[in-house]
Order: C-alpha cells, then sequence, then structure tokens
C-alpha cells in the first residue's frame, strides 16, 4: 500500500485477505485497479515526505467510507471521490469493492481539479447520465482496460485527457465569449503554440493557464475553427519535423527530430507522421539530396518567425 498509495496503517478484520491490484507508474503518478476485501486504514505520517499529491479514486462496487479533513464519506459504486493527500485522514472499506484510482502530483493537475480535492465534501456522482463526470469516469475505466497495453507515451495522453475532463466536469459552467473575443483569443494561442511546439509539456491544460482561462473555455474557443487543441498541436509540430527532416539529409535522427519538437516517443511520431504524409520519417530523410523547397507541405498562418522556412524569417535574411 506504501508503494502505490500513501503511508497508511492498516488493519484487517479476520487473518485471511485477499486482494488483486494492477498498476502502473509514470513520472510520478501512480493508476492503480484494486479488488480486495473488507480491511481499514489510517493515515500515518511518512518517514519521508510523500510530496503534494492528489487522489481522484473511481468506486465501481462495493463501499468504502472515507474521512477526508474532518468530513466522513461514503464512497458508493459509480461515484468520484477527489482528495488530497495531507487531508486523507482513514477509509474502512466497508464491503468487498473494486475502485480506480489515479495517484498524481499536485503540480500536474488542473488548478481548478487541485482546489476541487482540497475542500472535497462529498463525492461527485458518475453513473450514466450524469455527463462529463461519467465520460470521465470510463476514461479511466478504459485506461484500466488497457493498462498493460499502452506506451508510456499514450499512458500520458490518456491520463491528461482524464484529468481535463473532469476538470471541465467540476469546474462553473462558462459562457462561451463573443465572437470577436473569441477570434482574438484564438489569434493569441495560435501564436502561443507556434512559439511553444519544442515545449513536451505544451497541452490543453498548459495553454489555458497561460491565458488565464478554463480548459473549458479554451475547447468553445476552438468550437468553430475546424480543428482541435490537440490536432493544432499535432499538425503544427509534424509540420515543423517534416521540414527539418527535408533539410537534414543525414546530418539528424528521426528521434533528434522527434524529441526536438515535442515528441517523447520516436514510435509513435512515426506512426502519426506516415498517417498524416503517407511517408516514414526515415525514409524522408534518407531521401538522396533531400526535398526541394516547392515540395514542403506549406505554412498556414501564425507560422514561427525562428523558423528557418518562415517567410517573415527569410524577409530578414533578403
Amino acid at each position: 500500500m506504501a508503494e502505490l498509495h500513501l503511508a497508511w496503517s492498516l488493519s484487517f478484520p479476520t487473518d485471511r485477505f485477499g486482494a488483486q491490484v494492477r498498476y502502473r507508474k509514470l513520472d510520478g503518478a501512480t493508476i492503480t485497479d484494486f479488488r480486495g476485501g473488507g480491511f481499514t486504514g489510517q493515515r500515518v505520517p511518512a518517514e519521508a515526505s510523500d510530496g503534494e499529491m492528489i487522489g481522484i479514486s473511481v468506486n465501481l462496487a462495493g463501499r468504502v467510507l472515507c474521512r477526508h479533513s474532518d468530513t466522513d464519506i461514503m464512497l458508493e459504486p459509480h461515484q468520484i471521490l477527489l482528495w488530497h493527500g495531507d487531508l486523507a485522514r482513514s477509509f474502512e472499506a466497508v464491503d468487498p469493492h473494486h475502485e480506480l484510482t489515479v495517484l498524481v502530483p499536485r503540480s500536474r493537475v488542473p488548478q481548478r481539479l487541485a482546489e476541487a480535492a482540497e475542500h472535497t465534501r462529498s463525492a461527485v456522482h458518475a453513473a450514466s447520465g450524469c455527463g462529463l463526470a461519467a465520460i470521465a469516469a470510463e476514461q479511466l475505466r478504459a485506461i484500466g482496460r488497457e493498462l498493460d497495453n499502452l506506451s508510456e507515451a499514450a499512458m500520458a495522453i490518456a491520463t491528461q485527457s482524464f484529468l481535463d475532463t473532469l476538470d471541465s466536469a467540476l469546474s462553473p459552467v462558462v459562457e462561451r465569449p463573443s465572437p470577436n473575443k473569441r477570434s482574438a483569443l484564438l489569434r493569441r494561442i495560435r501564436q502561443h503554440v507556434e512559439h511553444n511546439l519544442d515545449d513536451p509539456g505544451l497541452c490543453a491544460n498548459s495553454i489555458a493557464a497561460a491565458h488565464g482561462i478554463a480548459v473549458r473555455t479554451l475547447h468553445l474557443v476552438f468550437a468553430d475553427s475546424g480543428t482541435t487543441v490537440a490536432r493544432l498541436i499535432r499538425e503544427r509540430r509534424l509540420r515543423a519535423a517534416y521540414r527539418d527532416l527535408a533539410r537534414a539529409g543525414h546530418h539528424a535522427t528521426v528521434t533528434e527530430v522527434a524529441y526536438r519538437w515535442g515528441f517523447s516517443d520516436s514510435a509513435h511520431f512515426s506512426r502519426l507522421f506516415k498517417k498524416e504524409y503517407g511517408i516514414t520519417p526515415s525514409s524522408l530523410l534518407t531521401r538522396p539530396g533531400g526535398l526541394e523547397q516547392s515540395e514542403w507541405p506549406e505554412v498556414g498562418s501564425g507560422e514561427d518567425p525562428r523558423l528557418p522556412w518562415s517567410s517573415s524569417a527569410i524577409g530578414r535574411l533578403a
């Protein structure tokens, strides 16, 4: 329990206890699929600090009585409980239960979600018919089913998507920005994306934080743009990588170019690249003489003037 969760003093009603645990660890986060009988736990100070951790538990079967700060919360099936590691006090698995838990450093959790965990007073209903909360719960169930099959990059994407969906589910209703404000904000966001393509942490959450808006507002801004935040980032990174590969010849590797433009998994990058352009990045890299500039994909609006192929940079060089 201390390895997969936090420091707990555990007790069991009998001398026999059975449990089945599956888990994955990734960049300080742990995703656990737990099935087990009744037992109780009391939070104890850890010898070494756990760090500031946020927990999100989706209960699928059975009941768990949790004490968070000074509040007792009965976690029923098809409910989600957000909790702060420093405020968790005790739990009692009233029945044999099945739950999925994400334990993640606070720094990686959307701000509003972390604040909600600090002030938890009740569980969130996530049964069918509960909108985004139900979708978030189903996302975590899907991650649990694919726990053994996802690469680290895919696991990171899936986990971030779950956190963003739950953040939107718990955020106050956000009014759609006016057309003029939406257009201006969309231009600023596109420029922000262009100037941060090489940042592996570039995502909907980081973009929303940089512009002082909720993730839900960010998605509303893109609603009529013909694309999504994730697709825009992916397309611009692939285009930048295409240019680098076309110009590099034998002076670079596919992995170097992929990492340069924010891709953390070269195999995943290669699959996306082939799907987008119909050729593998390695075949483009090894093409004799590279490609003529006329063969490169067209650069749309919002191009990064730092890049050597952008019209603004070429104008300065001329």
